[in-house]
């Protein structure tokens, strides 16, 4: 659901009658299964960072580790890897983009 709703902000149709414009609304969004096991590990990460790097422009990543003002998470290895590679070589040599959330810890 929450993947739903921040691709929809995105790509949110231009004059829909209803609500808001997509921030890029003629943009197509393909969605990654990662986290739908009971852990995560990083080559499942790394594969879904590297997933299809010349068709795929920007990669959101709306996920985290828990928020609480102490806990500080990063990629590993072989996503970080991953994603050097796309910025690099991504789009046929223009570089994928990356782009993640932050701050998701609520009021506090």
């Amino acid at each position: 659901s929450h993947g739903t709703r921040c691709a929809g902000e995105v790509s949110s149709a231009r004059d829909n009658g209803v609500c808001g414009v997509g921030v890029a609304y003629d943009s197509k969004v393909a969605g990654i299964r990662m986290l739908d096991q009971p852990y995560m590990t990083d080559l499942i990460e790394a594969n879904s960072m590297g997933h299809e790097p010349n068709l795929i422009d920007i990669y959101s990543a709306s996920w985290g580790p828990t928020d609480d003002g102490k806990t500080v998470d990063g990629p590993r290895n072989a996503t970080m890897r991953a994603i050097v590679r796309g910025v690099n070589e991504g789009r046929n040599g223009l570089g994928n983009i990356y782009v993640w959330a932050s701050g998701d810890g609520g009021e506090d």
